[in-house]
């Protein structure tokens, strides 16, 4: 079970979340293009974000759409994420008129049925413990012939590090457990929804040591995903020594791999 109260605390201290969010940018890029072939027509959308952090999918839809073409709801947990969002939105001036941001939590939506053409969702939903509840209101508010833009870390993601550890010590050390993507599929499915679009893409991050690249996860609020505190001081030193010498590609870069699921769905 995931500990909501800690992933809120996590995020709303990531002060320097949009310095390290690699992979979540691939797959904005991709909502961006997802968006312009849904609205193919130029009608003007309504867009709800769910999870949106500093808002850098406000940036994306703008991307993808034509000026003063969308109006753009934010949500997230995290409210320090959502006072650095409301910063960068202000900065646009009179154009950010059709956004707004609200503190709330993505397994319990409080909105109107059939309310929005465009749902989407960055690296989300592997933080979510009801994804049943989840799935079946983002079908209620979505209107009829819209649709939902799924991005989520799915199993093998971190992998280097699970194995590093529990090969480093003899303790029995709880690794967050990223679940397979049939998993999510099969929720799609009984929620009333359909699986229009499907890709994985195998994101591999690199930094100049193991310490570096778990700073990174870090600073991005995401502590859960190794646990917060695997282990001791001295453990986690050793595991990561060891992480060092075994996970190093040709450049003699450390590495480390995330497992993306890119997913476009439509009601059935």
């Amino acid at each position: 079970m995931i500990n909501k109260h800690k992933v809120k605390k996590n995020f709303s201290e990531a002060k320097d979340y949009d310095n390290y969010t690699s992979y979540h940018n691939i797959t904005l890029k991709m909502i961006s293009q997802s968006i312009k072939n849904y609205n193919y027509d130029k009608r003007r959308l309504n867009i709800l974000d769910i999870g949106c952090g500093t808002a850098q999918g406000y940036f994306a839809v703008k991307d993808a759409a034509t000026a003063n073409s969308f109006d753009y709801l934010g949500l997230d947990l995290a409210f320090g994420l959502l006072k650095e969002a409301k910063r960068k939105i202000r900065g646009v001036g009179d154009a950010a008129d059709n956004a707004c941001l609200i503190c709330g939590d993505a397994e319990s939506l409080p909105l109107k049925d059939k309310k929005f053409d465009v749902i989407f969702s960055n690296m989300t939903l592997h933080w979510l413990n009801d994804v049943d509840y989840f799935l079946n209101r983002c079908n209620s508010i979505l209107k009829d012939g819209g649709i939902i833009i799924l991005s989520f870390l799915i199993s093998g993601t971190l992998k280097e590090f699970e194995e590093n550890f529990k090969s480093a010590s003899n303790e029995n050390i709880k690794f967050h457990k990223f679940p397979q993507l049939e998993y999510f599929k099969e929720k799609i499915g009984s929620a009333g929804l359909k699986t229009d679009y499907s890709e994985t893409i195998e994101y591999i991050e690199t930094a100049g040591s193991s310490l570096q690249l778990l700073k990174r996860i870090n600073m991005l609020g995401a502590k859960n995903a190794v646990n917060e505190k695997i282990c001791g001081t001295a453990l986690l030193r050793k595991g990561l020594i060891n992480y060092d010498k075994c996970y190093r590609n040709s450049n003699g870069m450390v590495f480390c791999t995330y497992n993306i699921a890119y997913l476009t769905l439509k009601k059935q």
